[in-house]
C-alpha cells in the first residue's frame, strides 16, 4: 500500500528521588531516560507545566519505557543490546524490582503490556542478534515465563495491536554482535520488515517488506492510529545523496512508504528517533533529532499536517493538546496540532539531557 500525500557515566543504584507530587488528581505527567548535569544516567518524569515530579538512578544508559494498563507499573528498558528493566511505580518513581535479561539474552530498549496487564512483553537479540519477545509475567513478580521469535534480527519497537491479541514488532534488521555493543555488521544486507505476531502462541501471523528499491531502510518505531493504523518511523542507512521517504503506514495486508515534499524530507535528515500517537489517535508525531525537525501526520492518510522545529527534539508523547517533545539538549517543547509550540522554560527541564523517547504517565 502506498500512502498519501551524548557520553554518560553509570549512576549508583540509590532510591528514587521524589521531587514533586501532582498539584491535582489526574495531572498529566512524562516519563523518559535522561542524564543529569553531572552526566549521570536517570530516569526522570515530569508535569505537563515542566515541574520535576521524580527522578531516580540507573545502572546505565536507558532507553524506552511502557506503561501498564492500569497505569500502576511502568518498565523503563536499558538501550540495546541492554541488561537490565526497571519496574517502578509511576506515582512516586519508586523502584519495585529489576529485570533481569536470561543468559545470552538482550533487551533492544522496548516493551508493551498486554491489554489486562498480565503480562509484558519485551524486544530482545540472541548472542547470534536474533530478534526475540521475552515474554514476563507481570504479575507474578516479573518472571520470565517464556519467549518467542520475531522472525527477524535488530527487533525494536514493539506495540500490542488494535486487536488485543497480537503485537507489532519492527525489526530493524541490522546485524550486530550484542556482546559487541553498538557494533553493526552487514550494512549492505539490511533486512527489514514489520510482523505481527500471535501473543499467545508468538505464531507469525503477517511479515510485511517494503519494496526492493526501499531496502536500505530500517524500520524502528511504531505508533498505533484510532483506526488500528500502524505508523512506521525509519532510518535510512543508504547513501546521503539518496533521497528515501522516511515513514510509512501498515496493516496486515501490506506496507507502504508515505509520500512527502522533498524539503520536509530534507529536514528529517535521513533519520527518525521516536513516533506517537496523539490521545484520541488521529495524528502522530514523528521526530528526528539529526534534523532537528518533526512532522504531525494524519494517522488515517498519511497526510502531512504540520511541522515543528526542536534542536536535537527527539522524545514524543501525546498530550491534551497536542504533543510533548523533550530535547537531547534540554529542554521540552509542547506542540500543537497545527506545529505552533512553545518552549516549556523549567530551569530542571533544561538541566537535563533528554534520551531518544518520551512516554505518558
Amino acid at each position: 500500500m502506498r500512502g498519501s500525500g551524548i557520553p554518560r557515566r553509570a549512576a549508583l543504584a540509590l532510591p528514587a528521588i521524589l521531587l514533586h507530587r501532582p498539584a491535582r488528581a489526574g495531572a498529566r505527567a512524562f516519563l523518559s531516560a535522561a542524564t543529569d548535569h553531572a552526566g549521570a544516567w536517570r530516569a526522570a518524569a515530569f508535569t505537563l507545566e515542566g515541574a520535576p515530579r521524580f527522578e531516580l538512578p540507573l545502572p546505565a544508559r536507558g532507553h524506552g519505557a511502557a506503561l501498564s494498563p492500569d497505569g500502576e507499573s511502568a518498565v523503563v528498558f536499558a538501550r540495546r543490546p541492554g541488561r537490565f528493566a526497571l519496574v517502578l511505580d509511576p506515582a512516586e518513581g519508586r523502584l519495585r524490582r529489576t529485570i533481569v535479561p536470561a543468559t545470552e539474552r538482550w533487551f533492544c530498549g522496548h516493551g508493551a503490556f498486554s491489554a489486562d496487564g498480565r503480562t509484558l512483553y519485551a524486544t530482545e537479540m540472541d548472542a547470534a542478534g536474533e530478534g526475540l519477545v521475552g515474554v514476563y509475567a507481570a504479575k507474578g513478580g516479573f518472571a520470565r515465563i517464556g519467549e518467542f521469535p520475531t522472525g527477524g534480527a535488530d527487533p525494536h519497537d514493539i506495540r500490542l495491536a488494535a486487536d488485543g491479541q497480537s503485537l507489532w514488532v519492527a525489526n530493524g534488521g541490522i546485524r550486530s554482535d550484542p556482546r559487541v555493543p553498538r557494533a553493526r555488521l552487514e550494512l549492505e544486507a539490511i533486512e527489514s520488515s514489520l510482523v505481527l505476531l500471535d501473543a499467545a502462541r508468538g505464531a507469525v501471523l503477517a511479515r510485511l517488506r517494503l519494496p526492493e528499491e526501499e531496502g536500505d531502510l530500517s524500520l524502528r518505531h511504531l505508533a498505533l492510529g484510532a483506526g488500528g493504523e500502524v505508523v512506521v518511523a525509519m532510518q535510512h542507512e543508504g547513501p546521503r545523496w539518496e533521497t528515501q521517504r522516511l515513514v510509512a503506514r501498515a496493516d496486515p495486508d501490506g506496507v507502504g512508504s508515505i509520500d512527502m515534499a522533498d524539503g520536509v524530507l530534507r529536514g528529517l535528515d535521513h533519520y527518525t528517533g521516536s513516533a506517537a500517537a496523539s490521545l484520541d489517535g488521529a495524528m502522530v508525531a514523528v521526530t528526528s533529532p539529526r534534523g532537528g525537525r518533526g512532522v504531525i501526520l494524519d494517522a488515517a492518510t498519511g497526510r502531512v499536517r504540520a511541522g515543528f522545529a526542536l534542536a536535537d527534539g527527539c522524545g514524543v508523547a501525546p498530550s491534551p493538546s497536542g504533543f510533548v517533545v523533550t530535547s537531547g539538549l534540554g529542554g521540552a517543547a509542547l506542540v500543537q496540532a497545527d506545529g505552533t509550540q512553545r518552549d516549556l522554560e523549567a530551569a530542571w527541564l533544561l538541566r537535563r539531557r533528554w534520551d531518544n523517547h518520551l512516554l505518558a504517565l
